[in-house]
């Protein structure tokens, strides 16, 4: 069931609380006793790898970045489809390259390696790699769009890419209750980059657990110059706009250039890896900023920012790692 009116204030009071408790324990942490104000921050460059165990040391320095947007990623301008289809299509050779399609209410079966999707508008539409014991490996979905059609969606839909070995490059995926999926580790890793996505609360939300991006049984995840917003209304929320959690058979990660907007925790990751360039719009998330095993990362560099409307960010604040990844 949908949750009450009364929950929006309580989330943003509790996530108040959190922010506040968890700045307290920053201060108490990395104060010296000769300097009550001195902190453990790096210096600019990037942090080097610690021993098991012990949180990296943050990065203090922030650069102002351009992320892409509707407008910068995804369909050249201009674009008409040069063949439409409607319903599943399955590929099954090797190296295929599908080109200039726009498929409405179906499902892209990828049954073998070396695939490209290229300029392919995907109106309610999903792709799939590991749908057969054989992967679909190798296959990069680029320049191509994912929205919505009319046919109303649920909390039960499914992500519009996924599950393991593939790459996703200046793509946009907007108005959808999912985004990408990575899993299926035996499939190979996954990388995303240059691309834009937005998740939205489904038509019909009982119990929605949307994501940005989310890992389950995935293998190494990197991510690289990409936006991802979650949109949540009062009596429907997701899970988060970038979910890598531990506890979930997840690999490994690696982020450099990632805004990241909505949620209870806008960023969760459980996983052995580096985060740099990560940047949270401030204010926009229910509980807090982060939720981050920090001893599982090497490198640590995270701010508050704001940004407008052509993707360009002003840092605000440094976020202290911390959390349990979960």
């Amino acid at each position: 069931m949908g949750r009450s009116s009364w929950w929006v204030p309580l989330r943003w009071v509790v996530g108040a609380l959190v922010a506040a408790a968890l700045t307290t324990v920053a201060v108490s942490q990395n104060a010296s006793p000769d300097d009550p104000g001195a902190s453990s921050g790096g210096t600019g460059q990037d942090a080097t790898p610690t021993p098991s165990g012990e949180p990296p040391d943050p990065v203090v320095e922030a650069a102002a970045l351009t992320f892409p947007t509707p407008e910068t990623a995804g369909l050249p301008d201009g674009w008409t489809p040069k063949q439409t289809h409607t319903g599943d299509l399955r590929i099954s050779e090797p190296g295929t390259v599908v080109s200039d399609l726009r498929i409405t209410d179906g499902t892209i079966y990828v049954d073998a390696p070396d695939v490209t999707l290229r300029r392919v508008q995907a109106v309610g539409s999903k792709v799939v790699n590991d749908d057969t014991p054989v992967c679909g490996s190798g296959l990069l979905v680029e320049q191509s769009e994912f929205v919505r059609s009319d046919v109303r969606t649920g909390d039960g839909d499914r992500q519009v890419i996924g599950n393991g070995g593939f790459t996703v490059r200046d793509v946009v995926i907007d108005g959808v209750p999912e985004g990408i999926r990575v899993g299926a580790k035996q499939c190979g890793d996954v990388v995303v980059e240059d691309s834009f996505i937005r998740v939205v609360p489904p038509d019909v939300c009982t119990d929605w657990h949307g994501d940005g991006i989310q890992g389950y049984g995935g293998g190494s995840l990197t991510v690289r110059n990409t936006r991802i917003i979650m949109r949540e209304t009062a009596d429907c929320y997701g899970t988060a706009p970038f979910f890598y959690p531990s506890g979930q058979g997840n690999t490994s990660l690696t982020v450099d250039g990632l805004l990241v907007e909505g949620g209870g925790y806008a960023f969760r990751a459980g996983t052995e890896g580096s985060v740099r360039n990560l940047q949270v719009v401030q204010d926009t998330w229910g509980y807090g900023p982060v939720d981050v095993l920090c001893p599982a990362l090497t490198a640590w560099q995270a701010h508050t920012v704001t940004a407008d409307k052509e993707g360009r960010t002003t840092p605000v604040d440094p976020i202290e790692c911390g959390g349990s990844g979960n």
